[in-house]
């Protein structure tokens, strides 16, 4: 085997943390707190995000259950943590552990309270749907919260929605002009 063959098989096993999301991400003893329209973030982590992705990813989340956000409802607090606090919260808040002994991020039921290790739109949107449903969809049971988290990271794209907030092209206003006096009244 030669060196091109081997570093093809070992590249990408060495760019898999970058693609997984938690190649460089270190703790810090103190967080940073941000507020954004829906959430309060509190992040341990080196790793800055901006809380208009957090409040997209909210929105986004809710128009995949539709719901509708209100602005009566508590608002999500986030804290971003190391996975090893975030294993050892379960830990001692579960005491059956129906998906395994450890969780790499969580969402406690009847509070508003979201734990991640890192910022990832499938993770947190997993996350939020456990705190859409709980404070949007109350008739819910709870047994359908794991497959309703599950449908929503599913439908999340690894990027997110690009919503146009910009004028049409010129070429397209051009082109309306140019048929508007062709158009005639609908009777």
């Amino acid at each position: 085997m030669g060196l091109s063959d081997a570093l093809r098989i070992v590249a990408p096993l060495l760019l898999l943390p970058l693609a997984v999301g938690c190649a460089d991400v270190s703790y810090r003893e103190r967080s940073t707190v941000t507020h954004t329209r829906y959430a309060t973030v509190e992040n341990y982590a080196d790793e800055e995000f901006l809380p208009e992705q957090v409040d997209d990813l909210l929105e986004e989340v809710a128009g995949i259950l539709n719901v509708g956000l209100q602005p009566g409802k508590p608002k999500v607090r986030i804290m971003v943590m190391s996975s090893g606090r975030i294993a050892d919260l379960y830990r001692q808040i579960v005491t059956v552990a129906p998906h395994g002994a450890d969780a790499r991020a969580l969402y406690l039921p009847g509070s508003n309270f979201v734990a991640i290790p890192y910022y990832s739109r499938q993770i947190l949107g997993h996350e939020l749907a456990h705190y859409l449903t709980d404070h949007y969809l109350k008739s819910t049971p709870r047994r359908n919260w794991e497959r309703i988290a599950l449908m929503v990271e599913d439908a999340l794209p690894d990027t997110p929605r690009v919503v146009t907030r910009r004028l049409p092209a010129p070429d397209t206003t051009a082109a309306r002009m140019a048929l508007l006096p062709f158009a005639t009244p609908s009777n």
